[in-house]
């Protein structure tokens, strides 16, 4: 979309499990208000009052291959109500459709998976669907609002990188760098400048259904020009386009395990330096819901495969889970005079996000221990300070079994 406009803040979805054909929507809504002229980085005066309320609707819709190649369309829908001492306006109507086809390259880096670090790679392009508001004519826009226009009219090429990685704590760092340029001028003649985006967020997962998210970018706009009215086959540089403005973004995330999430937040300007004179954003809102289904099998995650003829521990772990790596540890040690027990384990790091392994039922964080007996029952379910008492219950499990085995044998 139009990065004048407000386009919500980075995203935290993750899509379906990788491993098989997926698909996922989202829709989203964003208010931003634009009521104050700026020049350069101080307050300019507004004797007209020119103040711009920005109603956006998104839709947007991805396919997910089992190469981890994924096809995504978003389309814009907005109101602009413009409001000024010499008279109202409203602009209605679609957007200009962007079109990204992203590939996640820890997809054939397996290594990065393993270390919890997912990158990606995106291109695509921006179809001039929108209506666009020529610089001159009875329609024209205040020249302070020259870039809140709900098309552009012209056909943009777009580039983005993307880096997920998972720390302690179960905190997840998000960065993204986009940019896009334009391939040719308005129907007028006007060129508009070249634009990067950088993103940076952090993202907390407090329960499996609940989440916050902290996220600001840095977003630059070159500047434009147009012909230059008195000199034909001359351009001119537009007075009052490019520039760069700071946003934080607060986000509260939900999300449920029948693939359905949602995020609620603020935009929340912090600081811009524009050309000339602009409207600059104040405090906007913004919501979304999402919703992400596997239309095939994908490669199943790692479970609690459980057999007969021996004992069977599950060890559910996390790398921010810091009493996992206790267990892990007590475990190591004990293996090698449990020749009867098969411990299994499963990388619970993406505990909440969507694909990750789910827990036992019940059981709402880690660590958490599964023990089953010979026969495949069940035998304990370790959850807290319990879990650290494994080995425990472990010898206790082979003692029993080993006591009713001899009872068994014992002639009568």
């Amino acid at each position: 979309m139009n990065p004048a406009l407000p386009g919500g803040a980075l995203t935290a979805d993750d899509g379906p499990a990788e491993g098989g054909w997926a698909v996922s929507g989202r829709v989203g809504y964003a208010f931003v208000p634009y009521g104050r002229l700026q020049q350069g980085t101080a307050t300019a005066p507004n004797p007209g009052q020119l103040a711009i309320d920005v109603h956006l609707a998104t839709t947007q819709a991805t396919l997910t291959a089992p190469s981890a190649t994924s096809l995504d369309l978003q389309l814009p829908v907005g109101v602009l109500a413009t409001t000024s001492l010499t008279g109202d306006r409203t602009d209605r109507g679609a957007g200009d459709l962007e079109l990204r086809v992203r590939q996640g390259l820890d997809r054939w880096l397996p290594g990065l998976a393993r270390s919890g670090v997912g990158l990606g790679a995106t291109v695509g392009l921006v179809a001039p669907t929108g209506g666009y508001v020529a610089r001159s004519g009875a329609a024209n826009l205040p020249p302070e609002a020259a870039a809140l226009t709900l098309g552009r009219g012209v056909t943009w090429a777009l580039a983005e990188a993307d880096l997920r990685v998972r720390l302690p704590a179960r905190t997840t760092m998000l960065v993204q760098l986009s940019g896009r340029t334009p391939l040719d001028h308005t129907d007028d003649d006007f060129a508009w400048g070249p634009e990067v985006r950088g993103n940076l967020g952090a993202r907390i997962t407090i329960t499996p259904w609940l989440g916050l998210m902290a996220a600001t970018d840095l977003a630059w706009r070159g500047g434009a020009s147009e012909p230059d009215p008195f000199a034909p086959g001359q351009r001119l540089d537009s007075a009052n386009v490019g520039g760069w403005q700071w946003t934080a973004a607060p986000t509260v995330l939900l999300s449920s395990r029948h693939g359905v999430s949602g995020v609620v937040g603020a935009r929340v300007p912090l600081r811009a330096d524009v050309r000339g004179n602009q409207l600059v954003p104040q405090l906007g809102l913004f919501a979304a819901v999402s919703y992400a289904r596997t239309l095939t099998a994908a490669r199943p995650a790692s479970g609690p495969v459980v057999g007969t003829g021996q004992i069977t521990v599950v060890d559910y772990w996390a790398t921010w889970c810091a009493p996992c790596t206790k267990i892990a540890a007590a475990l190591a040690e004990a293996a090698p005079r449990w020749p009867d027990v098969r411990i299994v384990k499963i990388d619970a790091t993406a505990l909440g996000e969507p694909g990750a392994p789910t827990l036992p039922a019940g059981v709402a964080g880690l660590p958490v221990i599964e023990v089953f007996d010979r026969d495949g029952k069940r035998a304990a379910l370790l959850t807290g300070d319990d879990a650290l008492r494994v080995v425990e219950k472990v010898d206790a499990l082979r003692d029993q079994t080993r006591y009713a085995a001899h009872t068994t044998r014992r002639p009568r």
